[in-house]
């Protein structure tokens, strides 16, 4: 009977949270994970000090978001940084992803994610082009050596990660987690997400550019330097629940 009863009631609570979203109530909240294999891979670069502006005025931030320097590591001292992450995802989206993006900061004078490419393998929906085509990308692990291909031909981002038997375990910023509370679109919208302590106390590994060939023929190579600063490998799977687009409704009133 409790059985009966515990489904009975949670459907029907789950209904009448469909209908106040469907009338602009309440948020959606959906779930979405980072899986463990292959393992999310972050390259991060350093924005050429003399490509700030530019990349400032390329991208059209909005006026209530401001580019912004932020610490990666704990250990860093806070630069202007383009982050390329690729991994597999399952709920909300499934497949692999690719995205590039800068940190702002927002109207709280506080750091976020702003997504400012994002390609998918499988055809997604994202708030700027509303569907996100599919597109050529590769993240696979094979024993020790980890491959990414994202894009084709001349302007594809290609890396072959060749794993040591032992590498230096890392520690994020607390800044660096904390961008994710608000994850901004080119647009100024906002998805909204909520995760457990899987990513404050994520097995992050570094890697050193000697066990890394990279060529990067993308739109994003002419802001930054040559070589990452960082490479790092999230070690374990991160759970996430999503209120996508969540400022839709008063984005364009905020920019």
């Amino acid at each position: 009977g409790r059985s009966i009863l515990n489904r009975f009631m949670y459907s029907q609570m789950m209904v009448y949270a469909g209908f106040r979203i469907a009338i602009g109530k309440d948020q959606p909240l959906v779930q979405f994970k980072v899986e463990m294999d292959p393992p999310s891979v972050y390259w991060v670069y350093q924005i050429k000090p003399a490509e700030i502006d530019k990349l400032t005025q390329t991208l059209r931030i909005p006026s209530n978001l401001s580019l912004t320097p932020v610490r990666c590591l704990d250990t860093d001292e806070p630069s202007y940084y383009v982050a390329l992450n690729a991994y597999r995802v399952s709920g909300l989206v499934n497949g692999i992803r690719a995205e590039w993006s800068v940190f702002v900061r927002d109207a709280t004078n506080t750091p976020r994610y702003m997504i400012v490419d994002a390609r998918s393998s499988n055809k997604s929906m994202d708030p700027v082009s509303i569907i996100t085509k599919a597109s050529k990308i590769v993240h696979t692990r094979e024993g020790n050596v980890i491959r990414t291909q994202v894009g084709d031909g001349a302007d594809a981002f290609v890396s072959t990660i060749t794993l040591p038997e032992q590498s230096p375990s890392v520690h994020s910023s607390a800044e660096w987690v904390t961008a994710n509370d608000y994850i901004y679109w080119g647009n100024g919208i906002c998805d909204r997400t909520f995760y457990n302590a899987g990513l404050a106390n994520t097995k992050v590994s570094l890697i050193s550019s000697k066990d890394t060939v990279i060529k990067d023929g993308t739109f994003w190579a002419q802001f930054v330097e040559p070589d990452p600063v960082h490479i790092l490998i999230l070690n374990n799977a991160i759970e996430f629940v999503v209120s996508p687009w969540e400022n839709v409704e008063r984005a364009y009133v905020e920019g």
